[in-house]
């Protein structure tokens, strides 16, 4: 199997002029563009040993995945830190394991799909005490899966501002189709490609703690 991978990270940190003359014992109040970062990625692989012609085939899969993610910073009356991070993300791929469902097509529903992908985060930290409360939520969405996240966390650093303990909770809602072999369909007289699939429901829930 050939495997090709490539990542571009382009970083931009943007400061104002008014950000730098403001003096550290009075922070902004009004909401600042802190940093925008692009990720763009392309992967690629190729083989001949697949799962789905049983044993041999073709391997092949493409992904090209880009992001946008935008974080804001501005400070509250009581001078806490307060961060928004706004993360908007596509991924274009290929796959010849999900493609031939429709043994009657040479190219299924699932040989290649584009996931969509948005979150946004917020925290609030008190720079003083070294607390931070932060949550979230995001939203995925592809052909045959649409998943919906929430989290929230506090955490905690120590005196001398050389460690953190970090709890989070994380939950996701996640709604699955289930595309069966075209023989195994009923209820469809015409055995199209977009007839109604069942579907399933699937939640996650997990709790972590961590120190650093």
């Amino acid at each position: 199997m050939k495997k090709i991978i490539i990542s571009i990270l382009s970083l931009f940190a943007i400061f104002s002029a008014q950000a730098q003359e403001t003096s550290a014992s009075e922070p902004s109040k009004k909401l600042k563009l802190d940093e925008i970062n692009l990720v763009s990625s392309y992967y690629k692989q190729d083989g001949n040993n697949s799962a789905v012609t049983g044993g041999i085939g073709s391997e092949k899969l493409d992904d090209i995945s880009n992001s946008i993610n935008v974080t804001l910073v501005n400070y509250d009356k009581k001078l806490r830190k307060n961060k928004y991070t706004l993360d908007v993300a596509v991924d274009h791929y290929s796959s010849a394991s999900s493609d031939q469902i429709d043994l009657k097509a040479n190219s299924s529903a699932s040989s290649a799909d584009t996931r969509f992908y948005p979150s946004l985060e917020w925290s609030r930290e008190n720079e003083k005490t070294g607390t931070t409360l932060f949550g979230g939520v995001s939203f995925s969405t592809e052909f045959d899966y649409q998943s919906i996240g929430a989290n929230v966390g506090i955490s905690q650093k120590t005196k001398n501002k050389m460690g953190e303990l970090t709890a989070k909770f994380q939950a996701y809602v996640d709604q699955v189709t289930l595309i069966k072999p075209i023989e195994l369909r009923t209820g469809n007289s015409g055995g199209g490609d977009h007839e109604n699939y069942g579907t399933s429901g699937r939640n996650t829930y997990a709790v972590s703690l961590s120190y650093s």
